[in-house]
């Protein structure tokens, strides 16, 4: 074999080994990237297995899932009679809810009170004249605005108009300063919020008159932490699954990363011997010069 042919030889040699140590540099890097999907699935089969729900225990000797219903009921056989409340002392709440209480004469000149919820329906009956731009303006008010735009344009001569709070009673505080999070009726999102100490459970103090008290739901027996297993099952058959396919993938990968290695081996083999090829040709050609 000549110089030039030699030399050539050589330099593909060269890039080929340069292209082997990289697919093995690869192939490593993807043995890793599996490694750490192992961890994470083992962390997500463990948390499965591990998770936990808060019970209620009610007076009526059953236990359920705990909800802010069964904390709010004031029942006393089938709720918890408490109230959840933010580290600011808020009581938490699903949502801001009002009526207008809507007093009005009958016929024989009695008094008649109607619940009213829509500002539709209070629209339909008391407001029924309106129309055009200032119909659709009206009907965006909430029910604050639809009473005082009603007094101001109509009077409280023929009837009379309470704005009410529908928060239950039992739930409010003195200062009326609430925390609305409509969130509050999910229960997973509940339980995060008690366990991680956001929020506080409070019930009716037994030494203030009309006042509440912390609690601590962990010594409670009306509230215990128990394990989950509804999902163990699941969990389990997914983690085997994944742990099969993870296994797969990594045979293949260790199995492609053995043949690079061999063939590093051959190529390395060969360009040593090429090496040697080279510098007979560069010896014989100085000899010639000799």
């Amino acid at each position: 074999m000549g110089l030039a042919a030699s030399q050539g030889r050589y330099l593909c040699l060269t890039a080929r080994m340069s292209d082997l140590v990289y697919e093995g540099q690869q192939i490593s890097q993807q043995r890793l990237a599996l490694a750490s999907e192992t961890q994470e699935i083992a962390e997500k089969y463990n948390e499965a297995m591990n998770n936990t729900v808060l019970q209620a225990t009610t007076a009526e000797g059953g236990t359920q899932q705990l909800t802010y219903d069964i904390i709010t009921s004031q029942d006393p056989f089938s709720g918890l009679c408490m109230r959840i409340v933010d580290l600011n002392g808020n009581v938490v709440v699903p949502s801001k809810s009002y009526s207008l209480n809507v007093t009005s004469k009958d016929e024989e000149g009695n008094d008649v009170t109607e619940s009213i919820t829509s500002t539709s329906d209070f629209i339909k009956k008391y407001m029924s004249d309106l129309d055009g731009d200032e119909l659709n303006n009206v009907s965006g008010y909430n029910l604050s605005d639809l009473k005082n735009y009603y007094e101001s344009h109509y009077g409280t001569d023929t009837i009379n108009i309470e704005l009410v709070n529908n928060i239950n009673s039992a739930l409010k505080n003195e200062n009326e300063h609430y925390l609305y999070d409509e969130n509050c009726k999910d229960p997973e999102y509940l339980q995060q919020m008690l366990t991680s100490g956001e929020w506080l459970l409070q019930q009716v103090s037994t030494s203030e008159e009309d006042g509440w008290e912390d609690i601590v739901w962990q010594g409670s027996s009306a509230i215990s932490e128990v394990y989950y297993t509804a999902d163990d099952a699941a969990a389990e058959a997914e983690y085997e699954a994944a742990m099969k396919e993870i296994q797969k993938r990594d045979q293949l990968l260790e199995l492609r990363l053995e043949q690079v290695e061999t063939q590093e081996q051959s190529v390395e083999t060969e360009i040593d011997s090429v090496k040697e090829i080279i510098n007979k040709n560069i010896e014989d050609s100085f000899k010639t010069f000799a």
